[in-house]
């Protein structure tokens, strides 16, 4: 053990850990902790407290999962008492938690507050641990208070899923449950800003009557009663519309990240962002993988950021980074553990075909992939083409949302398609039917803008296509066109 922590005698720890867990005194706790605001993910989470397995919640670092442990233990102290929660986050410096001394903290939580060994347990008792990846060891210790079959509750978090699943995928095998938390999706982002509005009974509606619509019309080929639904459904909504043109142009330009979403001054936003992917970039990547090239990897991120939306040759990649193909590709696997970036791949029912053809890259976050590139600021919103980038992003990046809400899955892909000089920007599969997406965020479309969609179409006899549009709102034939702020609030 480290000496610092072997120096620490026990009254030092739960000093320290009296400050982590100030509701012991207070019975409350704090209310910037714990804010007010709930999102989905909060509900979902509610749901594991009976859950006697594992649960993990990972995410981008900033995105919310301290929050969240804050307002499920606000949830247990005022449901079961305030001793019953204990919160340590593993990487407080002074501490300098490893294996023995986070036995300690265990064997200390049980004698001081709760007053009797967990083997005496008769009511659970709901354990936090944030930053479990900086803990070398975890998942053995985890595995062995499972094991023994106490009343403990482990809620743990973690800022990249390689740390999370390669360390628990044999050892805790049947024992863990992932919870991913991203960025604010844009329904969830007028939600926050409408908090003390009648939300539910307004957007929540739509959202769920146009997924039914939606999934009633791939699995019965009915453009058209998906088309009246939208169209009801903007009509419903004619006089929010103004209010959620600007609420999207924010979400175009800064993204989903809550403390980012809070504020209105686009030049905090881009601190804020700077900050995020610096220590997503050092702290999570760099150190924990070991990078030998951080310059080489540094510019990767901005390449990804410019090339967004865009079809990557990976091979031409690596030589402009000056890098090997297989660094060029671990690099991009980290990238994606965490959460930085998403691949698409080409559409086809051969695997073979897949892995040979090029990839498509997305920057997950708009506002990340903004600060990236130097463009978080009013001047994007008049540049066609960076715009369009970010639009099909932010598609893609919901498409996957909506996917896994209508029918969940462990891997959610999207891809694209081209044949001939035709692409079809993004393919998703729902209830095994291929559904095309075409992204033109303007309103002016021409057939020769369609012919990818369209081809396509022909070929895997689609039940109907898609066109994401900037206000355009029609039926032709079996496309349907949807301005982007109505698709967003589907999914």
């Amino acid at each position: 053990m480290d000496k610092q922590g072997s120096r620490i005698d026990e009254t030092e720890i739960l000093r320290i850990l009296h400050m982590h867990n100030p509701w012991w005194e207070s019975k409350q706790i704090p209310s910037s902790k714990a804010l007010p605001f709930k999102r989905r993910d909060f509900h979902k989470l509610l749901e594991d407290l009976t859950n006697p397995k594992v649960t993990a919640i990972i995410g981008a670092r900033r995105v919310g999962k301290t929050v969240l442990m804050y307002q499920l233990i606000d949830h247990i102290i005022s449901s079961f008492g305030s001793e019953k929660a204990m919160y340590l986050s593993l990487d407080d410096p002074y501490l300098k938690i490893d294996v023995k001394m986070l036995e300690r903290i265990f064997d200390l939580y049980a004698r001081y507050i709760l007053r009797k060994p967990f083997s005496n347990l008769t009511e659970p008792i709901y354990i936090f641990l944030d930053e479990i990846q900086t803990l070398e060891g975890w998942e053995l210790i985890l595995k062995r208070w499972f094991d023994l079959g106490y009343r403990l509750k482990f809620f743990v978090s973690g800022s990249s899923s390689v740390n999370i699943l390669t360390g628990g995928a044999e050892s805790l095998v049947g024992r863990m449950r992932l919870q991913i938390v991203f960025p604010m999706k844009f329904l969830e982002t007028i939600r926050f800003h409408m908090a003390s509005e009648d939300f539910e009974r307004r957007f929540d509606r739509v959202n769920w009557e146009l997924r039914a619509a939606l999934k009633t019309a791939v699995k019965e080929n009915d453009a058209a009663t998906f088309y009246s639904s939208l169209r009801e459904n903007a009509n419903l909504l004619a006089g929010d519309i103004d209010r959620i043109r600007l609420f999207l142009q924010s979400y175009l330009l800064k993204g989903g990240y809550p403390e980012v979403v809070k504020t209105d001054d686009l030049n905090q936003a881009a601190e804020n962002l700077k900050t995020y992917l610096n220590l997503t970039i050092y702290k999570d990547i760099v150190r924990t993988f070991k990078i030998r090239e951080p310059v080489a990897f540094e510019e990767l991120i901005a390449v990804l950021a410019r090339e967004c939306s865009q079809r990557l040759n990976y091979s031409k990649l690596a030589r402009t980074l000056e890098l090997k193909r297989h660094t060029l590709k671990s690099y991009i696997y980290f990238l994606k553990t965490a959460f930085l970036i998403s691949e698409s791949e080409y559409y086809s029912k051969s695997r073979a075909k897949r892995i040979r053809r090029e990839k498509k890259v997305y920057v997950n976050d708009p506002g990340i992939r903004n600060v990236a590139v130097g463009m978080l600021n009013d001047y994007l919103l008049s540049n066609a083409a960076e715009l369009g980038k970010v639009v099909e992003a932010i598609v893609v990046d919901h498409c996957r949302r909506l996917r896994f809400d209508l029918e969940p899955a462990s891997e959610i892909q999207t891809f694209y398609w081209k044949n001939k000089g035709y692409e079809t920007d993004i393919v998703i599969e729902l209830f095994q039917r291929s559904i095309p997406i075409e992204v033109k965020y303007r309103d002016t479309i021409d057939r020769e803008d369609l012919k990818g969609l369209l081809e396509f179409s022909e070929k895997r006899k689609t039940p109907f296509q898609l066109v994401i549009t900037k206000e355009k709102l029609d039926l032709n034939t079996n496309i349907v066109f949807i301005p982007l702020w109505l698709f967003l609030l589907m999914c």
